[in-house]
């Protein structure tokens, strides 16, 4: 994306609303979340992803081992874990 200035007016309901171009550029739909981080000296960093998309994915075989389906390993854990049926 190249370099852009935007002036956006603060409504009286405390609203702003970005320019078309500039939806356009970010691929924002109605319902999009955006993120802004705000430095210490003031500036405005705008993203177009939550701050925990970064994660997504990073654990992706920590529950498991050999390729195995994580639902089928929970579901193996807690069973072990269940009080097995007294004899009677």
């Amino acid at each position: 994306m190249k370099s852009a200035t935007y002036t956006l007016k603060v409504s009286s309901q405390s609203q702003i609303t970005l320019p078309k171009a500039l939806r356009e550029s970010l691929r924002l739909q109605p319902g999009s979340r955006i993120t802004i981080n705000v430095a210490e000296d003031g500036k405005l960093q705008l993203s177009e992803k939550l701050p925990i998309e970064k994660h997504f994915g990073v654990l992706s075989n920590a529950w498991t081992s050999n390729g195995q389906d994580a639902a089928e390993y929970t579901r193996k854990l807690r069973n072990s874990m269940q009080p097995k049926p007294k004899a009677r």
